[in-house]
């Protein structure tokens, strides 16, 4: 009989194999996770073992979700079944026991960020309830961008600087990879460049560097553009940052899981980026039989 249990912050072990036996298995091309990977995860993405569940048979994990959980909501990170296991009802009552949890001891808005490219996902959502709410998309770079004339303006600014100047809106839309919170978790990772006049930002992008992978990400875009008082040139100022940001060398230039609200998808697409895989966020209810 399968055994359902809460972890513990010691079962990181236990988390780290069950996820590659039972997630990464799924996905050829991605490399096993190791326990320094979700150490770190737990670093920047606010991943808690006490809000991750692992379900276990004689033959060891045959299930697995992980969860971050920050001040307003928890992210189902990873949810997956092994190969072996799967189709018999494992992942449902992993996301409703996950439901009668957070709705109790919070916080109950539980989201998750689905591929739109892996249906059989998506309809796991659904059927628990999840509701679509906003889209995202990964960007890439398809060939090189020649930097704008007008780079004069562009200076480096640090994260703490973009935010005591208020250039990253808070009540725009982002993924949990480019929310505040994490970019405040890699600060240390991040690179940042502005336009400033004397009183505010006008646009800025952040980035880092990942030698590992070949890539550049840029990880968050900000300025007056999101707050709708920078005029009809808030966008092309934006659009100079960007550039500026993506002459990484030899590295592969990405932006991903950018909203729409972030930056227009039009306008990054004129630039010459290629829109990627796309995402849903999901949003779940509350399990109200707990309440």
């Amino acid at each position: 009989m399968p055994a359902y249990r809460f972890c513990r912050t010691d079962d990181i072990a236990l988390l780290t194999e069950a996820l590659n036996v039972c997630y990464v298995v799924h996905f050829p091309d991605q490399d096993p996770l190791s326990s320094g990977d979700f150490k770190r995860e737990i670093r920047e993405l606010n991943v808690w073992s006490s809000s991750c569940m692992v379900v276990s048979a004689d033959r060891g994990p045959i299930g697995v979700v992980t969860c971050a959980k920050r001040e307003r909501e928890t992210l189902i990170h990873r949810i997956g079944v092994h190969p072996d296991s799967l189709r018999q009802g494992h992942a449902r009552h992993l996301l409703e026991s996950l439901s009668q949890k957070f709705a109790v001891l919070g916080p109950a808005r539980m989201v998750a960020e689905v591929p739109d490219d892996l249906p059989t996902v998506r309809g796991l959502f659904e059927a628990v309830g999840y509701q679509a709410e906003q889209r995202f998309a990964d960007f890439t770079l398809s060939k090189p961008l020649a930097p704008s004339a007008a780079t004069g303006g562009v200076s480096p600014a640090s994260l703490d600087d973009l935010l005591r100047y208020e250039a990253l809106d808070p009540s725009v839309s982002r993924s949990w990879e480019r929310a505040l919170e994490t970019l405040q978790n890699r600060k240390d990772q991040i690179r940042g460049l502005a336009i400033a006049s004397d009183t505010r930002v006008e646009a800025c992008a952040l980035f880092r560097d990942l030698p590992r992978y070949g890539r550049r990400e840029i990880v968050g875009l900000g300025g007056t553009i999101q707050r709708g008082d920078g005029g009809a040139d808030a966008g092309i100022l934006l659009e100079i940052v960007v550039r500026v940001a993506c002459q990484a060398g030899s590295l592969a230039v990405t932006i991903p899981r950018v909203s729409s609200e972030e930056i227009s998808w039009d306008r990054l697409e004129s630039m010459g980026f290629q829109r990627e895989r796309t995402y849903t966020r999901y949003v779940g209810v509350p399990d109200s039989n707990t309440q």
